[in-house]
């Protein structure tokens, strides 16, 4: 029972009783490191992160107990969500979802049918881990501005997110008081609000909008929440960089993220080319999962320049 404590109740309730029980098994360090429990159909159970193969093949009763603990018995009540491709859990946990595509007539996703294969991924609360990140943006407490964090799927981008909020809201070091933070959590990842209420340590100065989509949530926020600092997840659409173009008008610093394995991919999304030829982004800092997720790689300027000094020259 000792074990379980390591993973999320909310995780372990997902879990058919046998994968449960090989979970178990597991020794502690290998599930501290997990950061998503795949199931395909036909083949083990795939923990990510010490990428480790259990003893256990899953079968497509596996899939359905999982569905149907998610879902409560109802797909059709999550439909929105399957046309996504995942499902968020409370915690903030995120269920991504694979199998046979339905397609509108206009092209556009409907929903999926004949679902293979899951992807449990687990939110983690890592206090302390944005410290760096804190430090970065902020210049040593001289100038804070907007800061983008760029990097591959699974990188630990959301991670470092959820502790920076909760460091600005509650003013700790390099700041010398707390920020007013808007977090705008589109998936209900970042805070993993439930009941109305953040399940994350998000800062004592932060207001949550939970399940807003982001450029929506900014234009929410300069209008009714007076806000310093706003926090989003996973920019990069062309609405979201006229967005981020509003924020620097109204003086408002914006910390967000991009899917992007190096500065030409990062540059080849419109929206991103856009901000880094506006220079509205004064940090962008590429984040990789290696050694461990949330390792920032690189610090660039305004002008996608590296710093090379960044460690110790702010």
């Amino acid at each position: 029972m000792q074990k379980i404590s390591l993973f999320p109740k909310e995780i372990m309730q997902l879990l058919p009783e046998d994968v449960s029980r090989s979970v178990m098994t597991c020794q502690d360090f290998e599930l501290d490191r997990t950061t998503e429990i795949r199931l395909r159909i036909g083949r083990r159970v795939h923990l990510v992160g010490p990428d480790l193969f259990l003893p256990i093949t899953i079968e497509p009763y596996h899939l359905r107990f999982v569905l149907t603990t998610l879902t409560k018995s109802s797909l059709y009540a999550v439909d929105t969500e399957l046309k996504n491709g995942y499902i968020t859990l409370s915690g903030g946990h995120r269920v991504g979802i694979a199998g046979k595509v339905i397609l509108h007539q206009d092209g556009g996703v409907q929903t999926l049918r004949d679902i293979s294969s899951l992807n449990i991924r687990l939110a983690k609360e890592v206090q302390g881990s944005a410290k760096t990140l804190a430090f970065i943006i902020s210049k040593g407490n001289r100038q804070m501005g907007s800061a983008m964090l760029f990097g591959p799927p699974a990188s630990g981008k959301t991670t470092l997110l959820r502790d920076l909020a909760r460091i600005l809201g509650n003013g700790e070091p390099p700041l010398q008081r707390p920020m007013r933070v808007v977090l705008i959590d589109e998936r209900s990842e970042i805070a993993g609000t439930a009941n109305g209420v953040p399940q994350f340590d998000v800062g004592m100065a932060t207001d949550v909008l939970d399940g807003c989509p982001k450029a929506i949530g900014m234009t929410l926020a300069l209008r009714s929440l007076s806000p310093e600092v706003i926090i989003a997840d996973e920019l990069g659409g062309p609405q979201d960089a006229l967005a981020v173009a509003d924020l620097a008008k109204a003086g408002v610093i914006l910390v967000g993220t991009a899917h992007a394995g190096n500065v030409q991919e990062l540059l080849a999304r419109s929206g991103m080319h856009h901000l880094s030829e506006s220079s509205l982004i004064a940090r962008w800092v590429e984040v990789s999962a290696l050694p461990r997720p949330g390792t920032i790689a690189r610090v660039y300027d305004s002008q996608l320049r590296e710093v090379k000094s960044w460690h110790w020259s702010f």
